[in-house]
């Protein structure tokens, strides 16, 4: 759901709420857009800790991209004194900060598209906010007719079927995330049971890393 969708459901609630109560609507629509002021308020500040928290990844990124070499380093260095458990070392050192540098990276892009969308957001609220200033005589005028409009069907509404509707889309909703949490359960089960095969994947690989860096540095040496 858009922050603009919720938005308008603000708005129609308090007016809902309004005419239900038979409240002043004048007052519920400048209490919406108070609301709409505390939302727009709340998004300039999600919006500065996210980009603080990607100033601080990016800098993550940067940290974890100079220990790859480093252990790359430590790896060759190794290696050419035949220190071989010292060589797998830093190799097996180098692929664990190699994983959490694609990691870093991943929320890199996360973050960017939270940015991005929180600043979307943002400008589409305040554009709507000087909508609603603007027009805040139209809407209450309109607000007082709706009041008169729901009291004329407020007999024929009784009788709807929607809450029937929407509960039973509740429990479908309920549900299906049962239904998504059984299924993860299960992957669990399977990542535990494949772990071990990953282990010596991992081990596998390192080995032939080391053996490529010590064909490499035989022939240096040659040259």
């Amino acid at each position: 759901m858009s922050v603009l969708r919720r938005i308008s459901d603000i708005v129609s609630a308090n007016v809902n709420s309004a005419l239900d109560k038979m409240e002043n609507p004048e007052k519920m629509i400048d209490l919406s857009i108070r609301e709409l002021e505390a939302a727009i308020l709340k998004m300039r500040t999600d919006l500065r800790e996210k980009s603080s928290e990607s100033r601080e990844n990016d800098s993550l990124i940067k940290e974890l991209k100079d220990a790859i070499e480093r252990w790359r380093k430590r790896a060759e260095l190794a290696a050419e004194k035949d220190e071989d458990d010292m060589a797998r070392e830093a190799l097996l050192e180098k692929r664990k900060t190699e994983e959490k540098l694609k990691t870093a990276e991943e929320n890199k892009r996360i973050l960017e598209n939270i940015i991005g969308a929180t600043k979307e957001n943002l400008a589409d609220a305040e554009e709507k906010l000087k909508e609603m200033k603007e027009s805040a005589s139209a809407l209450k005028a309109r607000a007082r007719l709706a009041k008169d409009r729901m009291e004329v069907n407020k007999a024929a509404s009784k009788n709807s079927n929607a809450d029937y509707i929407r509960r039973l889309e509740e429990m479908k909703m309920k549900i299906e995330k049962w239904e998504s949490l059984a299924d993860i359960s299960q992957n669990d089960i399977k990542s535990d049971r494949q772990k071990s095969f990953e282990d010596l994947e991992r081990e596998n690989e390192i080995e032939k890393e080391l053996e490529e860096l010590k064909r490499g540095i035989k022939a240096n040496e040659k040259k």
